[in-house]
C-alpha cells in the first residue's frame, strides 16, 4: 500500500480498490499503439497534397521515412505495416511558423538585445504541448524566443518528435533562425508601471537596430583586420556581436514579431539597407496595409487570421489580411503563437475560404507549404510529394471543416499521435469528408428595401423549437414573426426575399461577455466593465453600454445577434443585460434589462484555486461508503502509473470548505434587511441590498462564476439554500458533476474550445483526456443538462462563437443540440424566450438568412435581421477591407 499526502487527506492507492471516476490520459496513453519504424503504407484515403490537387482512395509508399510512392493499389512490401485510411483525409503535417512549445523557458527581458542566448538550449520534447501539439495535426514548427526583447534569442526551427532526446527534433539542415520584435512588448507600454528600459517609443526601436548593426559591423571589421594581420591585438570575443555578424551575412533569418504597419515597413527598410534576411513578419496583423511594399520586398507574412483588438496595436487587424496579401502575391501563413494546448489551426485556415474566398488547397497551404517556405524547410514538408519527408496528418473529416478532428500524426513515417477515443464519443460525433460548396464569396451587400414587412420566401427554415420546414416562407411583419410555414400569407406591400436554398435560422446568442464595455484590454480608459470594491450589486451595465464599439459589426457579420453582456470583478460585480448588436441608443440595444447578476463565487477557503482531491477521487471510499467503479479501463500498471502521478505531481492546496461563506452572508444580509423593512417601514433604503432582493428571491437570475467541481456542488448548495433562480458560468467541470446538475435543473454557460492561439484548449487537469475541452458540451447534452454557450471577457472571441460551438460537433455533441445551445437554450436560461431564440409567430424578427450550414467557414452570411429590420453587414472590418483590397 502507498500513501500520498494531497491536499492535507491521505490517500490510500490500492490498485484494484482504489477507484476514479472519470476518463484519464497517462503518459502511457500518449504512446502510440501503431509501430511503423519508418516504413508503412497508408492505404484508401482522400490524399490532399497541399501542391498538386487532391486524390480520393489514394496509397502514400514510406520508405524509411522517405514518401517513396503515391498512387493506386500499392502492393506494401514484405513486413511494411499497413495503416487503414479509407474514409479518412490524409494531409500534409501542420507546419506552424510560430510557436513555444517545448520550451523550458521564453523570454531575457533584461536588455534590448539579447542575440546571444538560444532556444536550443532549453529544448524539451517530452513537454505535454508537444504532444498536444501532434494531437492537433501538428507535425513541424519554429520555437522562438519571446518578444520583450528589440532582438531575443535564436529560435529553433523541429520537428515535434515527443518523447525523443531534445537532439532529435532540431532539422539538421533548417537556416539558423532568430527572433526580432518591435512595438508595444518592446516599449513595455502595455503595463500601467511605466517603463524602465530603452527604448520606450518606436522610433527608439529602430535606433536600438541601427545601433546593434553598426556595433557588429564594427565587430565584423575588427576580427578582419586582425586575420589580414592589419592589427596584432586578438579581438574579445563577444558571443552577442557573433549573432549579429551572422544575420548581416544572411547566414541568420530574422523572423519578426510585428504588428503595425508602420514599424513592419520600417524593419523592411532596415533588411534593405543592411542586408539581411526576413523570413516572415510575425503575426503581422495589418500587413494588408502595405501588402505591395511587402511583396515587392520578398517578405512573406505569418499571421493570426482573425485575432484583434486585445491591444491598440491590434485594433486594425481584420480577417481579410490574409487575402488582402495574398492577391498582392505575399506568401501567407497562419501561425499559433502556442504555449499549451491543442489548437483549432485548421479552422483558422478554414476562415480564408469565408474571409478572402480562397481555394480549399489554398487555405490548406497557409499550414502547410507556406510556413515551410518562410522556414527554410519546404524541400523536406509542408507537400505530400514524392522524396519529401513522410510528415503527415490523417483527419477522420476534411481538414477544413468544424466537424473533424486529427486521428493520426506521422513523423517521418513513424507514429508519434493516435487518437485514443477516451470518452466514447465517436460513435456519435459529425464528420465530412469532402467539404460543402462555397456559393458565395462575400457577404450579402444590399439590404432588401426598407419595409414595414418582410416575406423570406423558398428557404428552409429551422425554427429549433420545432421541425424543419423546407421551402418554407417567413413573414416578419412590425418588427415581430408574423407567420412561419409553406402556405402563409404575404402582406401587401410586403418586401419578398427570394432565398431558395438557403436557410433562416434564429439569431445565436453568447451567453457570457462584456461586449459594449471593453474596447481595448490594454487601455484603461476604453474598459467600463470592472468597478472598484467587492460587492457591487446596484450596478446596472446597460447605462454604460458603448455603442459604437467597433465589435459590434464583426459579431453581427458571423450571425450572432444578442449577447448577455455583464459587468466583472470583485465577489458581487454587478447586474448585466441581454442586448442587441446593433441599434443607436443603449436602450434600444437592451432587450432585457437587469437579466442577470454577476456574482463571481468560489468554495475553495482562502480564496486559492478551484481544485480539491474530491474532485479527482471517489470520496465515497475514503470516507467508508461503497466505492464507485471508474477504472475498469485500466491495467494494474496504469493505474499504479497514475496514483503516481497524483502523489509526485500534485501540489497541496487548500480543501474545499463548502458554500463560500462571503456570498451566503451577503445573500442572509439581503434577506435581514428585507424582513427589516417589512417590519418597519422607516429603516433606510439600501441600494444595494434593494438591487439584491429580485435575485435573492429568486425572481431573477443569478450567474455563478464556479469552474472546478468542488465549486460547482458548493454552488448547488448555495442555490438550494437560498432556492435561487442559477445558471453556472465558467463551469470547465460541469461535465463531472453533470448529474447533480441535472437533478437540481441549475443550466450551464459553457466556454466552447476552438480556439488556435497561445494556450488555446488546456485541460484543466494534467491528466484530463486531450479532448475535453472539445467533449465537455456533449456530455452535458447527453446528460440532459441545459446548456448555453458563452465566449468570456474578450469581445473580439464573440464573432466566431458559432464556429467554436460546431468543433465541439466533432467530439459528441450533435448540430442539432448545438444550434439550441446557440439559440433557444440561452433565450430560455436568460428569460427571454417569449422574445428570441426560436422562429415562432409572435416573437422578435431577430434571425439570420445562410447559404449554408452556419457553423462552417464555407458558409456565407446573407442577411441578419434583428427586431425586424435587416442590418448592413458592415464593420470596421469590413470598411478597413474595402479600402485596401484594391489598392495598386
Amino acid at each position: 500500500m502507498k500513501q500520498f499526502w494531497i491536499f492535507g487527506i491521505v490517500l490510500s492507492a490500492v490498485g484494484s480498490a482504489q477507484s476514479y471516476p472519470f476518463p484519464i490520459e497517462l503518459e502511457s496513453d500518449r504512446k502510440a499503439k501503431t509501430v511503423t519504424g519508418g516504413d508503412c503504407l497508408i492505404q484508401g484515403g482522400l490524399v490532399l497534397t497541399a501542391t498538386n490537387g487532391d486524390f480520393a482512395n489514394t496509397d502514400i509508399l514510406i520508405v524509411n521515412g522517405k514518401i517513396k510512392q503515391i498512387g493506386k493499389n500499392i502492393v506494401p512490401p514484405a513486413g511494411v505495416k499497413v495503416i487503414d485510411a479509407k474514409g479518412r483525409v490524409v494531409a500534409p503535417g501542420i507546419v506552424d511558423g510560430h510557436s513555444h512549445r517545448g520550451s523550458d523557458g521564453t523570454n531575457e527581458g533584461a536588455e534590448s538585445i539579447t542575440g546571444e542566448v538560444r532556444i536550443g538550449d532549453v529544448l524539451n520534447l517530452s513537454a505535454l504541448s508537444v504532444w498536444q501539439a501532434l494531437a492537433s495535426g501538428h507535425t513541424s514548427a519554429m520555437v522562438l524566443h519571446g518578444s520583450a526583447n528589440a532582438i531575443g534569442g535564436e529560435s529553433m526551427v523541429l520537428k515535434y518528435k515527443f518523447g525523443r532526446p531534445s537532439s532529435e527534433g532540431p532539422i539538421k539542415d533548417a537556416p539558423r533562425m532568430i527572433k526580432f520584435a518591435l512595438g508595444e512588448n518592446v516599449t513595455r507600454k502595455s503595463g500601467t508601471a511605466a517603463p524602465t528600459r530603452f527604448p520606450n517609443t518606436r522610433m527608439g526601436v529602430e535606433q536600438v537596430y541601427r545601433l546593434a548593426f553598426q556595433q557588429a559591423r564594427l565587430y565584423k571589421q575588427m576580427w578582419a583586420d586582425f586575420k589580414a594581420g592589419k592589427t596584432k591585438v586578438q579581438p574579445r570575443r563577444d558571443l552577442r556581436l557573433e549573432t549579429l555578424q551572422g544575420i548581416l551575412d544572411k547566414k541568420v533569418w530574422v523572423q519578426c514579431h510585428s504588428y503595425r504597419s508602420d514599424e513592419m515597413l520600417m524593419m523592411v527598410r532596415l533588411s534593405q539597407e543592411f542586408g539581411f534576411q526576413i523570413g516572415a513578419m510575425q503575426h503581422a496583423l495589418e500587413a494588408y496595409k502595405i501588402a505591395p511594399e511587402l511583396a515587392k520586398a520578398g517578405v512573406g507574412v505569418s499571421m493570426f487570421v482573425d485575432s484583434w483588438g486585445y491591444k491598440q496595436e491590434a485594433y486594425d487587424s481584420i480577417p481579410w489580411n490574409a487575402a488582402i496579401c495574398k492577391k498582392a502575391g505575399v506568401n501567407v501563413s497562419i501561425n499559433t503563437d502556442g504555449l499549451s494546448g491543442t489548437t483549432a489551426l485548421n479552422v483558422d485556415a478554414a476562415k480564408t475560404m469565408r474571409f478572402g474566398g480562397f481555394t480549399p488547397q489554398e487555405a490548406l497551404q497557409t499550414l502547410t507549404i507556406n510556413p515551410a517556405k518562410q522556414l527554410g524547410i519546404s524541400h523536406r514538408t509542408g507537400s505530400l510529394e514524392v522524396g519529401k519527408d513522410a510528415d503527415i496528418a490523417i483527419w477522420d473529416g476534411h481538414p477544413l471543416s468544424t466537424y473533424s478532428k486529427c486521428a493520426m500524426t506521422l513523423i517521418e513515417g513513424e507514429v508519434f499521435f493516435e487518437r485514443r477515443d477516451a470518452f466514447g464519443v465517436d460513435g456519435s460525433s459529425m464528420t465530412k469528408q469532402v467539404l460543402d460548396k462555397q456559393v458565395n464569396k462575400t457577404e450579402g451587400m444590399s439590404l432588401p428595401k426598407k419595409s414595414k414587412a418582410y416575406a423570406i420566401v423558398g428557404a428552409t427554415i429551422h425554427t429549433v423549437s420545432g421541425a424543419d420546414i423546407p421551402n418554407g416562407t417567413v413573414v416578419i411583419e412590425d418588427g415581430k414573426i408574423k407567420a412561419v410555414g409553406t402556405t402563409v400569407a404575404i402582406p401587401g406591400g410586403a418586401t419578398i426575399i427570394q432565398a431558395k436554398g438557403q436557410h433562416v435560422y434564429p439569431g445565436f446568442i453568447d451567453g457570457q461577455t462584456n461586449l459594449g464595455l471593453s474596447e481595448i484590454s490594454g487601455i484603461n480608459v476604453m474598459n467600463d466593465f470592472r468597478e472598484m470594491g467587492g460587492y457591487n450589486p446596484e450596478l446596472d451595465s446597460l447605462t454604460n453600454l458603448w455603442v459604437e464599439s467597433a465589435y459590434f459589426g464583426p459579431t453581427k457579420f458571423n450571425g450572432v445577434t444578442n449577447a448577455f453582456s455583464g459587468p466583472a470583478g470583485g465577489t458581487i460585480s454587478g447586474q448585466g443585460s441581454v442586448i442587441n448588436t446593433d441599434g443607436y441608443t443603449t436602450e434600444e440595444f437592451g432587450v432585457e434589462r437587469k437579466a442577470a447578476l454577476v456574482v463571481n463565487f468560489s468554495a475553495v477557503r482562502g480564496g486559492g484555486g478551484g481544485f480539491d482531491l474530491c474532485d479527482q477521487i471517489d470520496q465515497s471510499e475514503l470516507f467508508g461508503g461503497p466505492a464507485h467503479r471508474g477504472d475498469e479501463h485500466l491495467t494494474d500498471a496504469q493505474r499504479e502509473e497514475f496514483f503516481d502521478f497524483l502523489g509526485g505531481a500534485v501540489q497541496a492546496r487548500p480543501a474545499s470548505d463548502g458554500v463560500d461563506s462571503a456570498v451566503e452572508k451577503y445573500f442572509d444580509g439581503a434577506l435581514a434587511y428585507q424582513q427589516k423593512r417589512r417590519a418597519d417601514g422607516n429603516t433606510p433604503v439600501d441600494l444595494k441590498f434593494e438591487a439584491m432582493l429580485p435575485y435573492a428571491n429568486g425572481q431573477r437570475l443569478v450567474l455563478l462564476t464556479a469552474s472546478s467541481a468542488s465549486q460547482i456542488r458548493a454552488a448547488v448548495q448555495l442555490v438550494q439554500k437560498y432556492k435561487l433562480k442559477a445558471a453556472l458560468v465558467g463551469a470547465n467541470e460541469a461535465w463531472r458533476e453533470a448529474a447533480l446538475l441535472k437533478s437540481s435543473g441549475i443550466p450551464v454557460i459553457v466556454n466552447p474550445a476552438g480556439k488556435s492561439l497561445l494556450g488555446a484548449n488546456s485541460t484543466t487537469l494534467a491528466w484530463d483526456p486531450y479532448d475535453t475541452p472539445y467533449v465537455r458540451a456533449g456530455l452535458l447534452a447527453k446528460a440532459g443538462v441545459k446548456f448555453a454557450f458563452g465566449t468570456g471577457g474578450d469581445s473580439a472571441e464573440c464573432m466566431m462563437l458559432p464556429v467554436r460551438v460546431g468543433q465541439s460537433c466533432a467530439y459528441g455533441l450533435s448540430h442539432k443540440d448545438a444550434i439550441r445551445a446557440l439559440t433557444l437554450s440561452a433565450a430560455e436560461i436568460f428569460g427571454v424566450a417569449d422574445r428570441l431564440g426560436s422562429i415562432e409567430a409572435g416573437k422578435l424578427g431577430t434571425l439570420i438568412v445562410t447559404d449554408g450550414d452556419p457553423l462552417e467557414m464555407t458558409t456565407t452570411m446573407r442577411y441578419v435581421f434583428i427586431n425586424g429590420q435587416p442590418k448592413a453587414l458592415t464593420s470596421k472590418h469590413t470598411m478597413l477591407r474595402d479600402k485596401y483590397m484594391n489598392r495598386g
